[in-house]
């Protein structure tokens, strides 16, 4: 990993402040919007996972849970249509009454999801922005530069561990390793151009993790709504068989990329 040059600091906030400038345009845009709710959601959503690792750059925390709830809040229309999609990648073709039930209800709830956020929502969401942005605003000149070479590194060094501890198989472990890729490449993003050299496997794995992750929601969601295992035993097969081949993958390139220390 190349080091941060000096003055990438200065850069990085003036990214980072844009950022944010972004996100409230965008989350007013919600309030007349004439498009997709849920793509729009989305959005801000992608937005505000690179926003909490440019504030991880600079080590405020009160200033990513402030990103961090906004996405929360909004995220109901693209979680139903992320559900939607999944199940039409992964499961579509699978035949019966409970199939068709729950295909019926994941499209309901898609439609459903579709309605804009009330104003009252919005403004609140908007008041977080503001919050975080303050935050940026009354950080300290002193060290920065030094603060992002550090949270870079500590970052990349949580990556790596994370991607290597996916040999357990532990459902949150997938969760966490996604977590961290994220926050590192949203991080990156916010520093001026090829400061930091990425291989292009890492964003790679993040995608794969993202696709065990849909799968993992949907599996959930169909558990909180009663299509357990016992109603469903090969749907269930077939999710179970395709998140554990997915898993596979991520392990193996994660092993890969990450023992040889190669990012």
């Amino acid at each position: 990993m190349n080091p941060p040059l000096p003055s990438n600091a200065r850069f990085a906030r003036d990214q980072l402040a844009a950022g944010c400038e972004t996100m409230e345009n965008l989350l007013n845009g919600l309030l007349d919007s004439k498009g997709s709710i849920a793509e729009e959601v989305h959005a801000i959503r992608k937005l505000g996972k690179s926003l909490r690792g440019g504030f991880a750059l600079f080590r405020l925390k009160d200033a990513t849970k402030e990103i961090q709830a906004i996405g929360r809040l909004l995220s109901g229309p693209r979680d139903a249509v992320s559900r939607l999609k999944t199940w039409n990648l992964h499961a579509s073709d699978e035949p019966g009454n409970v199939a068709a039930a729950i295909a019926g209800l994941l499209d309901q709830q898609t439609h459903s999801a579709a309605r804009r956020p009330p104003p009252e929502t919005v403004s609140w969401c908007i008041e977080r922005v503001a919050e975080a942005r303050k935050a940026l605003a009354e950080l300290a000149e002193e060290n920065l530069d030094e603060t992002v070479a550090g949270s870079l590194k500590k970052l990349r060094k949580q990556v790596r561990k994370r991607c290597l501890h996916l040999d357990h198989r532990a459902e949150e472990d997938f969760h966490d390793a996604r977590k961290a890729l994220k926050a590192y490449l949203g991080a990156v993003g916010f520093l001026p151009a090829d400061t930091v050299a990425i291989n292009p496997q890492m964003a790679e794995i993040a995608e794969l993790l993202g696709d065990e992750n849909d799968i993992a929601t949907l599996s959930a969601w169909l558990e909180n709504h009663g299509f357990t295992v016992n109603f469903a035993p090969s749907l269930w097969k077939l999710l179970k068989g395709k998140r554990r081949k997915l898993q596979k993958r991520v392990i193996a390139d994660a092993a890969s990329l990450f023992s040889a220390d190669a990012v």
